[in-house]
């Protein structure tokens, strides 16, 4: 079994600290890895716990403000697998993020599409359900917590309450925090007296305290209300752990809709109270709740986290065993022709006479393509292969030869170009476990549609592998092969192409930029690199909410001037959707 560290820091009046003990809490209830929990003021202190806890797996409950020590800290004299919590994230932000000084980033929204390979999208939990829930109180009463930092909305809670209510009690508490600076002694006189001027009628009673609740008293609190309600504003980019809480409590509950609260958007019916007053949410129904609690629940989101995390470190380490130990989605110079010369020895034994009308220098492309297809294969046995522009592919007669079925597409081979038989009565989209196309991107005019069709023939979780002439320093208009559209730049790659599938994410953090463009051609100097890409899971799919090509050419197609009755059946002949 892993042995692993969770490292936070000393201060208990913190949001981002009590996170820390609720995650140790919850990831102790699943064994694949064995937690120990440790609090640290600085990189000795924490060298060490490691020391005594020799851990595989630390987990650091980071937050700048409060471990920014971490940042400047010589982690790799840790000796273990480093996973840092970001607390604070959008999808741009964890599109983009940088890692360092972490191996891998973990990312509190479930909301995110994990396009980045170094970042783990992290299930929400929730703390414990109160021990025996209270009767709910004979006057109708809604409360709320928070520190009392800007934009919480407090005052317009109140204001609502006033506007909808006749008689109500307004329970709000109102915490101290561990730095004045966040959160100073006078800002809660200052929101009380708020709360209270926005209050005009008798029969509504406002009750605030400045308790610094546990968990379980945070819970107890919530349960004790009729409903409970958070009208934030747009003031962070994390998630607010209010609704995890207000869940716990297995009372009905009111948002706004602030970010903040994003991972709640889908609940049918709304619980928001833009769309329905605060006693309609109360006495409407609330069974939608309990299917996100049961998914919140800790041992499931335990086990999904520690799993999510060995699945990383061994996504890793398959990237180190590639035979360069360079990953996937890096330049092949000729450190990867003398790693990769076992692939191309295969190449000259199953195709000689094809490999013989190559260029010698170019065949570490197919030569990484075979390679990096058999590891997968070796893993996913009666896949189903696609291969786009497969004419004179070695890689791709080679697997032929090794017994594999592929279906081809090419024009020389069954007449057809991918975006042919993409809309060909026999296409299967999302069918495909593995997907190859070798020194074609470059040639094709619209290298986004492209990719695109790629990863709607690709089932979740599969497998594209792809190789591109490649230059960094690039630009249109430059000096470039004859038969290229465009030499390929690691923004092309890492930016355009996968935003524009948006459903697929790279298998490892690229390296095209670290290595030698040694291949010329036609005068032209550039070199090969390998963009290999997966497939996100069913889930993150949906959550990408992307465009399919078969709609944008339904719009170009006759399709659109058949009357309405017919356009389904119609859709159906000409892009073979739904068979």
């Amino acid at each position: 079994m892993l042995a692993g560290l969770i490292v936070s820091h000393k201060g208990e009046h913190c949001g981002v600290y009590q996170y820390g003990r609720n995650l140790y809490d919850v990831l102790t209830k699943d064994q694949t890895i064995n937690w120990s929990y440790v609090e640290c003021a600085g990189f000795e202190e924490l060298k060490t716990a490691v020391h005594d806890a020799k851990p595989d797996v630390i987990l650091f409950n980071h937050h700048p403000s409060t471990m920014n020590w971490l940042t400047t800290a010589p982690m790799s004299e840790l000796g273990a697998t480093l996973f840092g919590v970001l607390h604070q994230v959008t999808q741009e932000i964890a599109d983009g993020a940088t890692v360092a000084p972490f191996d891998f980033l973990i990312c509190l929204d479930p909301t995110l599409v994990p396009r980045n390979p170094a970042l783990l999208r992290a299930p929400r939990f929730l703390p414990a359900p109160p021990a025996k829930s209270p009767q709910p109180p004979e006057v109708f009463t809604i409360g709320s917590f928070g520190f009392a930092t800007p934009g919480k909305g407090f005052d317009r809670l109140c204001e609502l309450v006033n506007d909808q209510f006749d008689r109500a009690v307004i329970r709000i508490n109102l915490p101290p925090h561990d730095d004045p600076s966040i959160v100073p002694e006078s800002r809660f006189a200052e929101t009380v007296e708020k709360c209270s001027k926005a209050i005009t009628k008798p029969g509504i009673e406002l009750q605030a305290t400045s308790h610094f609740f546990d968990n379980a008293q945070i819970v107890e609190f919530l349960a004790s209300n009729t409903m409970n309600a958070f009208v934030y504003d747009d003031m962070s980019s994390g998630i607010s752990s209010c609704v995890d809480f207000a869940l716990a409590s297995g009372r009905p509950f009111a948002l706004t809709r602030s970010a903040m609260f994003r991972h709640m958007f889908h609940v049918n019916p709304s619980i928001f109270i833009e769309d329905r007053d605060l006693i309609d949410i109360a006495e409407g129904d609330t069974s939608m709740l309990k299917a996100l609690r049961d998914a919140a629940a800790p041992e499931k989101v335990a086990a999904e986290l520690n799993r999510s995390m060995i699945d990383a470190m061994r996504a890793r380490e398959a990237s180190r065993a590639t035979p360069d130990r360079r990953g996937f989605n890096k330049i092949l110079d000729d450190r990867s022709r003398a790693a990769y010369s076992d692939a191309i020895s295969d190449l000259a034994q199953h195709v000689p006479d094809m490999l013989a009308r190559k260029i010698e220098r170019a065949n570490i492309q197919q030569g990484f393509a075979l390679d990096t297809a058999q590891r997968f294969l070796a893993e996913c046995p009666n896949a189903r292969i696609l291969a786009a522009g497969s004419f004179e592919d070695t890689a791709v007669a080679t697997l032929c030869e090794q017994g594999y079925r592929i279906d081809e597409i090419d024009p020389n081979v069954n007449g057809m170009t991918l975006l042919d038989f993409y809309r060909s009565p026999g296409a299967r989209l999302g069918s495909y476990d593995l997907c190859l196309s070798v020194s074609v991107l470059e040639h094709v005019a619209d290298d986004e549609q492209f990719v695109r069709i790629i990863s709607e023939f690709l089932r979740p979780g599969g497998l594209a592998v792809l190789t591109v002439d490649f230059k960094e320093s690039w630009r249109p208009g430059q000096i470039k092969p004859i038969v290229d559209h465009r030499l390929y730049t690691t923004h092309d790659l890492r930016d355009r192409l996968i935003n524009a599938m948006g459903e697929c994410a790279l298998v490892d953090p690229p390296i095209w930029a670290e290595g030698v463009e040694d291949f010329e051609y036609e005068g032209s100097e550039y070199g090969f690199a390998g963009f290999v890409f997966r497939k996100l899971d069913a889930d993150s799919v949906r959550m990408a909410n992307t465009q399919p090509v078969w709609r944008e050419l339904l719009a170009q197609s006759p399709a659109s001037s058949i009357p309405r009755e017919d356009k389904m059946t119609a859709i159906k002949r000409i892009f073979g959707v739904g068979r």
